[in-house]
This record gives C-alpha cells, structure tokens and sequence, in this order.
C-alpha cells in the first residue's frame, strides 16, 4: 500500500512538472507572438496601411498586464505623449514579459537560450526600400558597412558608413537582447541635415558569428507623419573569399565598355549621347577605391573633351573585388551650373559584366542609362 502511494506521488510530481514546462513554453511563444506581431503592426502604422484607432484595437487583444502601458496609452489618447514614446513602451512591456518568463526557466535551459554577445561585427547592408521623400541622396541597391562593437552584451560603438565616410552621428543608443535576437535604437543625426529628427532601428541576430538583420532610419518631425521610415536596408550575406575572380588583388585600373541604351529626349543633340554609342572609359584604383575616371578621345561620342570639363566627388567602391557601386559627378560643359549626378552599380564578376550607369539631372530625373558589356 505504501509502495502503491510513493509510486501514485511520484507520478503527480511529474505531472505537474510537465504542466509547469508546458505553461512557460506556451506563455513564452505567446509572448514571442505578440511581440512579432506587434512589429508587424508598428510597420503597417508608420506605413499608413492602418489608423492609430485600428492600431490599438489589436494591441487591446494581446491583454497586457501593465500599468506602465495604461497610463502611457492614457497620456498618448490626451495628446501628452508622443506616438513614438508610446510605441516604445508598448515593446518594452512586451520584452519585458518574455524576459520574466524565461528567468523562470531552470537554469540550464537559461544558459541554452541567452547567451553574452561580445566582439567587434563588421558587415554590409543594402538598400531594399526607400521612401518617396528621399531624392537624389540613394539608390536601391546601394550598400552601407556597418560595425557593431559588444563588451558584456553591452553596445560600446555603432558606425554607418558609405566609401569611407560616416553617414551618420548616433547619440542615446540602447540595445535591447531577446532570447536570441537583439535590437539596437538610437536619435542619429544626419550630418547633410543636422536639424531632422531621425531615429535608427536594426533588429536581427548573429548566427555563427555573422550578423542577420534589417536596419531602418526614420522621421519624427512634423513635416511627414510621426515614425516614416526613410531607408530600409537588409544585411547582404558573406561571399565567400574563395570564390574565382577575374580581379586580382591589387588592381590598378578597370577597363569598362559602355553601350548607351537609353536617353532623354531633353538631352541636347550637339552632345552626341545617341542609343547604341559605345563609350570606353578607365577607372584608376586606389586599393578598393576609385581615385580617377578617365576616357579614350579618340573612340567616344559623349565622352570627350569638348562635352566634359571634369568628373569629380567620385565616391566609388568596388566590393567583394567584383562589384562597383556608388556616384559621382559630372561636369558638362555647356551645362556646368547643372548638377548631373552619376550612379554606378556594375557587376564585374564574370566575363559578361551587368547593372548599369545612370547619369541624372538632379531634380529632374535620369538622362542617360548605359550598360557594360564585353
């Protein structure tokens, strides 16, 4: 009989460990839920798909236990806090449920799931969206370096840069660490614009020592609704180092051929940019960098003396020794007041190069597209 109720204990015992097991695990992947879904909703907010009202009508479903998050939506409903201080505290509250629920865990699975994020991270994002506010500055496809700088999960430095110049200034950044994703925030200044109010986002991950995730800088002035995101930019996975090239290591000149494929009918005649013109053009390196661009006199039509003064503010970088993006200027003569801006983007790793090279009249949309070939 006694043997009969040890075993009768034993096995309520397991029970209710499972019962425990089982109500974490489920309270946390709800949590998780809700804070996936609550990033879908930001997104479809700051992009207009949806209203504020529609916006808290969902956020009422996830049942959060907060008063911080009561009285913030109270203030935000009377106009005495902003829609991005308010979207701020609703995530807070949502990380912050889903970190007590996994510091009820035993410790092992704790160790399983969080773990230190150390080390210096280096790594490219490239353009995917852009918003419609943004003219001229970028292009789709455009790639930015990134560096990350963790010690005790802590952030010490964050840098964003194009061809070697910093794109922006960060001040107040905070990093929020989630299970195995983390979030970087931050005020930046754009140094072109010092006065917008901007703010950096970057949610993602590192796997293997590699960084995953998409970064957005929005606005938060009064001049466009509260929280546009003006860029967004996905991390471009590593190529491998080992891969062929035609490009050796140090190069001191790239050859390109270019095929003019369309132009606007507002470019004058007497510059001779006709369909079909092949334009030879020598771009001078400076280990990944482009320091001079020059062009054959004798076989060009656009491309000559009497139409070009200079090329200059040359901001050109070949990546991954196979890919050659960024801008430039173009000085034309007759026009030199005009500011012609020229967007590169060629992919040089086979024997048959593609992308293109844009030349745009600043304001007034593209002029000339030429394509490389062989």
């Amino acid at each position: 009989m006694c043997y009969n109720n040890t075993i009768f204990m034993y096995l309520i015992k397991i029970y209710t460990t499972i019962t425990i097991i089982l109500f974490f695990n489920v309270n946390l992947i709800a949590k998780d839920l809700n804070l996936q879904t609550f990033n879908e909703l930001k997104k479809e907010l700051t992009n207009n798909k949806i209203t504020i009202d529609q916006f808290n009508e969902k956020i009422d479903d996830f049942n959060i236990t907060s008063d911080i998050f009561e009285i913030s939506k109270d203030l935000f409903l009377d106009n005495s806090l902003s829609i991005e201080d308010y979207l701020e505290v609703i995530e807070n509250v949502l990380i912050s449920e889903t970190s007590l629920i996994q510091k009820n865990e035993s410790n092992d699975s704790q160790k399983n799931i969080i773990t230190g994020i150390n080390g210096e991270y280096i790594f490219q994002t490239e353009i995917t969206k852009l918003s419609q506010y943004i003219v001229g500055d970028f292009n789709y496809g455009e790639l930015f370096d990134n560096k990350f700088i963790f010690e005790n999960n802590a952030l010490k430095e964050i840098n964003l840069t194009q061809n070697n110049e910093d794109l922006l200034e960060f001040s107040k950044a905070k990093l929020i660490i989630n299970d195995n994703n983390f979030i970087i925030k931050s005020n930046v200044i754009d140094p072109s614009d010092p006065a917008a109010p901007l703010k950096y986002r970057f949610e993602g991950n590192i796997d293997n020592g590699t960084v995953n995730g998409i970064m957005t800088v929005s606005y938060y002035g009064n001049e466009l609704p509260q929280g546009t995101i003006l860029v967004e930019a996905d991390t471009v996975k590593n190529i491998s180092e080992n891969l062929d090239s035609d490009i050796i290591d140090n190069i001191e000149k790239i050859n390109l051929k270019l095929k003019i494929v369309s132009v606007n009918i507002n470019v004058p005649t007497e510059l001779a940019a006709r369909i079909n013109n092949i334009e030879k053009l020598t771009l001078l390196m400076d280990s990944n960098k482009v320091e001079e661009i020059k062009y054959e006199e004798q076989s060009n039509n656009f491309f000559v003396n009497k139409n070009i003064r200079s090329i200059k503010d040359i901001k050109i970088k070949l990546t991954n020794k196979k890919i050659l993006k960024g801008k430039s200027r173009l000085v034309i003569k007759q026009f030199s007041s005009e500011n012609v801006a020229v967007y590169w983007n060629i992919d040089l790793s086979t024997n048959d190069p593609s992308g293109n090279v844009i030349i745009e009249l600043v304001g007034r949309g593209p002029q000339i597209e030429l394509i490389p070939i062989k």
